[in-house]
């Protein structure tokens, strides 16, 4: 474990990273259980598919860091581009995408203004937060 995250760590530092890993692991199975596919381009090889958190992990508290309304299962182009904050979806599902985009770059990684995704209430909530707080506007 001490490998995996470099130095010298302290016990408690050590059971917290086995916890987490367990966690995100749980939650990718929840995931799976919901999802079959990338929610964007329809990937469904589970090797390729990232459970990502549409409030990012780092700033959930442990409800919502396991919550499976909190996640979407993505490849991990189309996670990379949600995660950094660079597309995003409106209330009706509809992809936003960031003016910090350009053309050849979302021709490239396969996004375009007609794509959307289903949303239960739940989730639309935490993409409210993800729109306000992590999707580039410009």
């Amino acid at each position: 474990m001490e490998n995996l995250i470099g130095g010298d760590i302290t016990e408690t530092e050590r059971e917290q990273v086995i916890k987490s890993r367990i966690g995100q692991s749980d939650f990718k199975k929840a995931l799976l259980a919901v999802e079959e596919k990338c929610r964007m381009c329809g990937v469904s090889d589970e090797r390729f598919l990232v459970a990502s958190h549409i409030k990012p992990w780092s700033q959930s508290n442990n409800q919502e860091r396991l919550d499976v309304n909190n996640g979407l299962l993505l490849c991990p182009n189309h996670d990379s581009l949600f995660d950094k904050g660079y597309i995003s979806f409106d209330v009706d599902g509809m992809i936003t995408i960031s003016d910090c985009v350009d053309e050849g770059t979302r021709v490239f990684l396969n996004i375009h203004e007609n794509m959307n995704i289903n949303m239960n209430e739940v989730q639309e909530e935490y993409m409210k937060w993800h729109r306000m707080n992590i999707f580039k506007s410009n």
